[in-house]
């Protein structure tokens, strides 16, 4: 069976979560991804093996020191051969190490340079550090999210990160279309900034269209979005979005009879005083209890799982969202992808590599004698 990217070969200079997440989805579709690592101890999420190992399927690896001049002309060859280039440093780095764009397209005029970073290439943030709480903080997400008394929250895992990664992935793919059609590569700047920034349609309209400044996603101004806690201690998820059958179908679950045919305005102008009766009657039962009486009821609601329930809900694992990849003792457990194409489907065929794997067979490849491969691993070049 074909695969949708096959022939296309991807350098990648990024570590850690986007980057690597990015490269690994376009790996699972066929694209050669040759992961360049540091000299020594390789990307940095080696040390974080359990995230590692979810996100670097499918790829090959090329230890290069490339503060080394040797190191610099190995990846010079290389990108004379790849479609597409991913790094995920702070803007001015890949300059320093004689690898950036300008340089690259020089090289290969076809070549699509993708990059990734806090704050993209320009603008006054540029060179500022950041993590995805920082991004989340600015672009608006946290002031959102916050808890009963008022005060944001951390979210449970890393939103402009994973963003960010699927952004870079749209945007190299249309850069791979395009150049079907100019003939020319090009350069992708993804900010995580702009990655958080572009997930607010729902809370910036009101703002935008008439200056109020939104305290909420106005779906929490509704009390059928929501989540409630159970006699056991567990938690009932509620997910009505403003649909009156889907309300009506609750109210019959929960015996609220009186409270059907409500409309949205009047549930909203009613909210604290539905959320409290709500409340009081979920927690009336067990978890166990509400599955019983709502699992034929046509109304959006869910246990709150953990990742244990998640991973082994029916339905997850039905739709292969749990894989495995790899033979004998490099068989891993992974999280599966969620792309379900007819005629070519992503391929989860080999683990994560080791670091430097694959690093004699690609000199070689790009012309390199033994006796050369041999003096750039003694001047710590390569490895």
């Amino acid at each position: 069976m074909a695969k949708a990217l096959e022939g296309v070969r991807i350098l990648d200079l990024s570590q850690l979560y986007p980057g690597p997440l990015c490269t690994m989805i376009l790996a699972d579709f066929g694209a050669e991804v040759i992961k360049v690592e540091p000299v020594g101890i390789g990307d940095n999420a080696r040390l974080f093996r359990f995230l590692f190992n979810q996100i670097n399927r499918n790829k090959k690896s090329l230890a290069l020191n490339l503060k080394h001049p040797s190191a610099q002309e190995v990846f010079h060859r290389l990108a004379g051969t790849a479609d597409v280039v991913v790094e995920g440093f702070r803007p001015g780095t890949t300059a320093r190490l004689n690898v950036d764009y300008e340089t690259l397209k020089a090289i290969n005029p076809r070549i699509i340079y993708c990059s990734i970073s806090g704050f993209g290439q320009d603008g006054p943030y540029r060179d500022r550090p950041g993590h995805d709480i920082n991004y989340l903080a600015m672009g608006g997400v946290l002031g959102l999210t916050r808890d009963g008394e008022g005060r944001p929250v951390v979210l449970g895992f890393e939103v402009a990160d994973i963003t960010s990664a699927l952004n870079a992935v749209i945007g190299i793919q249309a850069a791979l279309l395009a150049r079907e059609r100019t003939g020319e590569g090009q350069f992708v700047d993804i900010s995580m900034l702009d990655c958080v920034v572009a997930l607010m349609h729902n809370s910036v309209g009101p703002y935008l269209e008439t200056g109020e400044v939104p305290t909420m996603n106005p779906l929490h101004a509704t009390p059928h979005y929501g989540i409630f806690e159970t006699s056991d201690g567990e938690y009932l998820v509620i997910g009505i979005a403003h649909e009156d059958p889907f309300w009506n179908n609750l109210c019959d679950a929960l015996g609220m009879e009186d409270a059907r045919g409500m409309n949205l305005a009047q549930r909203i102008m009613e909210k604290e005083k539905l959320v409290s009766r709500m409340q009081e009657i979920i927690r009336s039962r067990t978890i166990a209890a509400w599955t019983e009486i709502l699992q034929d009821k046509d109304t959006p609601w869910c246990p709150l799982a953990g990742i244990a329930e998640a991973l082994d809900d029916p339905q997850v694992k039905h739709r292969g969202m749990v894989a495995e990849v790899g033979e004998g003792e490099s068989r891993l457990r992974v999280i599966g992808s969620p792309y379900k194409l007819s005629l070519t489907p992503p391929r989860l065929e080999s683990p994560p590599p080791a670091l430097g794997e694959h690093t004699e067979a690609l000199l070689r490849e790009v012309g390199f004698a033994p006796e050369e491969i041999a003096k750039m691993r003694e001047e710590g070049a390569v490895a």
